[in-house]
């Protein structure tokens, strides 16, 4: 690519001498990426502004910088825009020669249910003969092979750089309202949107619920020409949005439990959904418990049925899922207590994982979760709510500092504790893994013990008990357990052997 194709993108102002001739070699945000031929694009962020680092990468040999500041005195030329994420995005797109018309791309946005949805679409794709790529909240998943990568939706110049390196024909994208509204998918086009729910949370970010309902309709923007939407119409925001797309002349497919609905919902069991398409009925047994999973794979099966998965074979493609980790991930213990680990960090999300414990015969539910340090302190008071309703007992304790301290929040939790007339049916250890050692200490048999918020996140915080994750602290715990028990029958042996001399 010349930077003459830079120039492409409209009318932009430029200060010094701008061959555009020259062959780009590279582009990127970061000035340590930067090699000779390279394009620097200047980002401000929320912690480091892009800005500062122009002269190293003018140093390390970038030709181009682009960026939103009145620059002048530059070694090199330099292009001011509007907007420097848009120009990322749109420069990437030009770069990596607009690979995302060249897939089969599936974008899936809400509050909950994302990464579930990815991972039931890329299984019944799969099944139906389809390779698949997966970008999201877990892993990226490129031609068979795992990439780790901190954000839900990366950066647009490295989802440019996945698709260009994928050879999969379909790729399926986690789409987060931050991703959206920070221009990460800026020149990215979907063959589907896949609209779940929104409900409270990260109002720390967006403000309100419609400001967090209007950054992911964004998604919907990025529709290509002969793209579809599939929406949940039994959320109250997916209505909202069903109209809108609908008066836009885009086509929609509606999934709820209206008779109008294309995909009718007709009864929901404990691992049974039926529906209703085309005047017939299906019936799709979900591999993960819960009625939100039975919504989940309502509209996984959806959009996999639009492209070429029969509805009768849903079941059966599902029969061999293998599981999601930190997705009501299930260990059983030796004294028959049941341990799930769960993602469930929305006062919604933590009443499905408990009701889905009460449906299944828990006993007794014992739910270790918490808060993660400064933000969004607008849902505590009904996630604390909700798990007092349901649970038997509660453990408060910390899921991620991020902006405040063990004191801080501690005094939080002391407050909203007595504000909810908590004390009696909940106990603040602030140590997450003591936390969780203590009910699974206290549970008995038949009884089910959720820990909640982490799911497959690992720990930022140094604990007592020198995990890394909940998974690890339930193996852990399971493993002292059996050696407790394997002590225990080393001095019975020996007891009986004094005895019988």
């Amino acid at each position: 690519m010349k930077i003459t194709d830079i120039l492409k993108m409209g009318h932009l102002n430029y200060s010094g001498t701008l061959d555009q001739s020259q062959n780009v070699k590279g582009i990127t945000d970061n000035s340590n990426e930067v090699g000779s031929g390279y394009i620097f694009i200047a980002i401000k962020g929320y912690k480091e502004d892009g800005n500062l680092y122009i002269p190293q990468a003018i140093v390390n040999g970038a030709i181009l910088i682009i960026g939103e500041n009145d620059l002048t005195d530059l070694t090199v030329p330099y292009l001011k825009v509007k907007n420097a994420r848009k120009a990322l995005g749109q420069v990437a797109k030009e770069f990596y020669k607009d690979p995302s018309k060249n897939k089969i791309m599936i974008g899936i946005t809400g509050t909950n249910g994302k990464t579930t949805i990815g991972f039931f679409v890329k299984q019944l794709l799969e099944k139906q003969g389809y390779s698949v790529s997966l970008i999201g909240t877990i892993y990226n998943e490129i031609n068979g092979r795992r990439i780790q990568y901190v954000n839900t939706t990366p950066n647009a110049k490295v989802i440019n750089q996945l698709l260009t390196a994928s050879t999969d024909q379909v790729v399926v994208m986690e789409v987060s309202s931050q991703g959206l509204e920070q221009d990460r998918l800026e020149g990215i086009q979907f063959d589907y949107a896949l609209f779940n729910n929104l409900q409270h949370d990260h109002l720390d970010y967006h403000g309100t619920m419609e400001e967090y309902f209007e950054c992911k309709a964004l998604l919907f923007e990025k529709l290509k020409l002969d793209g579809t939407a599939i929406i949940n119409y039994d959320d109250s925001w997916g209505k909202k949005l069903t109209e809108r797309l609908t008066a836009q002349g885009k086509k929609v497919i509606i999934v709820g439990e209206e008779p109008t609905n294309e995909v009718q919902i007709l009864a929901k069991e404990l691992d049974n959904v039926s529906v209703r398409y085309k005047n017939k009925e299906y019936n799709l047994r979900t591999p993960l418990p819960g009625v939100h999973n039975l919504d989940n794979l309502t509209m996984s099966s959806c959009v996999a049925h639009e492209l070429g998965v029969p509805y009768e074979q849903v079941t059966p493609y599902m029969s061999q899922f293998s599981g999601i980790v930190g997705r009501f991930e299930i260990f059983d213990l030796s004294n028959k207590v049941t341990v799930v680990v769960d993602y469930a960090h929305t006062p919604d999300a933590l009443a499905t994982s408990i009701n889905t414990a009460i449906s299944n015969g828990a006993k007794r539910v014992i739910t270790v979760f918490g808060f993660a340090g400064n933000r969004d302190k607008s849902k505590r008071k009904a996630m604390l709510e909700n798990v007092c309703r349901l649970s038997t007992y509660a453990i408060l304790t910390v899921t991620e500092l991020f902006g405040s301290t063990i004191d801080n929040l501690y005094t939080d939790y002391v407050s909203i504790q007595k504000e909810c007339h908590a004390v009696d049916k909940t106990s603040i250890i602030m140590d997450r893994t003591l936390a969780i050692q203590k009910a699974i200490g206290e549970a008995e048999a038949g009884d089910w013990v959720l820990l909640l918020g982490k799911g497959h996140e690992q720990y930022k915080e140094n604990y007592a008990l020198k995990t890394k994750t909940d998974q690890e602290t339930v193996q852990y715990l399971k493993n002292k357990e059996i050696s407790s028990q394997l002590q225990n029958v080393d001095r019975y042996k020996n007891e009986l052997i004094n005895k019988l001399k």
